[in-house]
């Protein structure tokens, strides 16, 4: 079992492999679980003759403990360098490899990665669960080298294997580990009073405890997973990776990111309270104020189960992903359905992958997790999936969808639920940072130039007194301490509006509902204005504008910053970054 550092913290943290942890390879050099290639082309093909020492490579790792392939670096460690289309060619050559000159085929990962501006292929090969052969034989990896497996070793991969195959990776024995690896906190829970007077049978019993090939007494899998503080520490990719964004995408920035890592029910604890920090919990203004969240609690606990439950722990190179968008939430975890499951019967029939932490689950207390609804983290198999579309249904109206990313990584998806808009006195919430953010200014403009204000409770919604809510509208929010925002043409009837606003610690941004208004910190007004030729200037009272320029200041909204600076000498760097009508919205910051 690979039991490299990979994915811990540091530098790139969250990818698999960070960067501090290749580069301390390249230093170093290769050794039982690292090797490195140089890349030979021939115009802009991969110089064939390097296919059966690139499966050969693969087949010495699949059958010892896994192992990474750096692709384009020389023995030495230096990267060569290549280009996007010669990545391509080298990708398309391993997938190739694994899969035609590998026998059984090998399924390895693939990650471009870059080391001093430098490109190269890190390629992960997981542990096979057969023997393997290549055109060098069947190898096997021992220090930097790659030697032909015995007979007698080839008889014990194939038993070990075989073996390995009837029973579940949890079950599997970690390396360098025993019955002092196990905190005793953590497992004593799980004993009976019988296992507690004797904890070495009592764990042996419930499987936590193994024997490896040699007899010695190890700490399986699972037990390393529900009985360590750390088990990243041993198994790498026991982590989940949780991200909030800010927008419908990965491109358009995080708010809030977390590696939850601990055993696996502090795990499932801390990705509901991960979700629960940073979901939006809107309100119907009723007499009792009935709370609408974002998404369903008892849902998400079961989705983070199942995740950690079910997911392949065999791959080395794959974290639980946890990803929250504006408009859903995304849970992949590692490993395709287990025993012929298919997606379209998951709700229907029951199958796992890890049958002995299904069975721990099912002895952990729930209480205190008010998500749970239960006494135990799992009680009736096979229900998960169906709390998950049932509870996901009633909040939103959508159900939740799975799907399989490249054979391996088992994705779900749950749509959010938009804030309530009531056609009358629609609610627009306002977040800062990742939280909800009260005092912020929601101006709503109509296309007549009138306009209605409103500012957010602390619970970061603000409601508005319209008298149509069926016409097109643009909205400014601002708040000191957060940039500002503009929506334009929302239509209350047709969806709801919920802002995210970033954090600016040195400054903000105000809304001028009537012409003019002022900036805190500067003792002066400002009159932004935008005339019938839809020219933009501003004029300001006793307040100088780029260090004296003759008023009024030619701008462009959004994409100019002005220079203001009052008689006191307070300064602030300011941005009108729009004007519908008499109205304006400014970014302001302090240099």
């Amino acid at each position: 079992m690979m039991s490299d550092e990979a994915m811990s913290g540091g530098e790139g943290a969250g990818l698999p492999f960070p960067d501090g942890v290749v580069e301390r390879h390249l230093r170093l050099g290769e050794d039982s679980g690292w090797e490195f290639k140089r890349v030979e082309f021939r115009g802009a093909k991969v110089a064939s003759r390097q296919r059966n020492s690139w499966a050969d490579s693969i087949v010495a790792f699949a059958n010892a403990d896994g192992g990474v392939l750096l692709l384009g670096v020389t023995d030495a460690g230096v990267v060569a360098g290549m280009s996007r289309e010669q990545l391509d060619a080298v990708e398309q050559t391993v997938r190739e490899v694994s899969a035609d000159a590998v026998k059984p085929p090998v399924r390895v990962q693939t990650h471009r990665r870059e080391h001093e501006g430098r490109a190269f292929l890190l390629v992960a090969v997981p542990r096979g669960d057969a023997q393997h052969d290549g055109p060098g034989g069947a190898l096997l990896r021992v220090g930097a080298a790659k030697v032909p497996m015995s007979s007698d070793e080839r008889l014990r991969l194939a038993q070990r294997r075989g073996q390995a195959r009837f029973v579940g990776f949890d079950h599997q024995p970690v390396p360098a580990t025993g019955f002092s690896t196990l905190e005793e906190d953590l497992w004593r829970p799980l004993l009976s009073d019988t296992g507690l007077a004797d904890p070495l049978v009592g764990l042996a019993r419930l499987n936590l405890l193994t024997r490896d090939d040699a007899g010695e007494e190890r700490a399986s899998v699972a037990g390393v997973l529900m009985c360590t503080r750390q088990p990243a520490e041993l198994l790498p990719t026991a982590v989940i990776s949780a991200v909030r964004y800010r927008g419908a995408d990965r491109a358009s920035g995080q708010l809030d990111a977390q590696d939850i890592d601990g055993p696996l029910d502090r795990q499932v604890r801390d990705a509901l309270l991960f979700v629960q920090r940073n979901m939006r919990v809107s309100a119907r203004k009723t007499p009792a104020r009935e709370d609408l969240p974002e998404y369903s609690l008892a849902a998400v606990f079961e989705a983070v189960v199942n995740a950690v439950v079910h997911r392949d722990y065999s791959m080395h190179a794959s974290r639980t992903r946890l990803s929250m968008f504006s408009d859903r939430l995304e849970l992949c975890s590692p490993g395709s359905l287990p025993n012929s499951l298919s997606i379209d019967s998951m709700s229907e029939r029951q199958a796992t992958r890890n049958e002995l932490l299904t069975s721990v689950f099912g002895r952990l207390d729930a209480s205190g997790i008010d998500a749970a609804g239960r006494s135990y983290f799992m009680e009736r198999r096979g229900d998960g999936v169906t709390i998950i579309r049932r509870e996901t249904q009633a909040l939103t109206g959508k159900l939740p969808t799975w799907r399989l990313l490249d054979g391996d990584e088992l994705c779900l998806t749950v749509p959010a639920a938009p804030p309530p808009a009531d056609p009358a006195t629609p609610v627009v919430a306002v977040r800062c940072d990742g939280a909800p953010l009260g005092g912020a200014t929601v101006l709503a403009l109509f296309s007549n130039k009138t306009w209605k204000r409103a500012v957010t409770d602390e619970r970061g919604e603000a409601q508005l007194e319209l008298h149509s809510a069926e016409l097109p509208m643009t909205v400014f929010v601002a708040s000191e301490g957060c940039a500002g925002h503009v929506e334009q043409g929302w239509v209350p009837t047709e969806r709801a509006l919920a802002v995210e606003l970033a954090a600016v610690p040195t400054g903000g941004s105000a809304v001028f509902a009537e012409s003019t208004g002022y900036l805190p910190g500067l003792a002066g007004r400002l009159n932004p204005i935008r005339d019938t030729h839809d020219r933009t200037y501003l004029y300001a009272d006793n307040i100088a504008i780029n260090d004296g320029q003759q008023q009024p200041v030619r701008f462009a909204p959004g994409a100019e910053q002005l220079r203001l600076e009052d008689a006191d000498g307070q300064v602030l760097l300011v941005t009108v970054t729009a004007i519908e009508g008499r109205s304006s919205l400014l970014d302001y910051r302090r240099p």
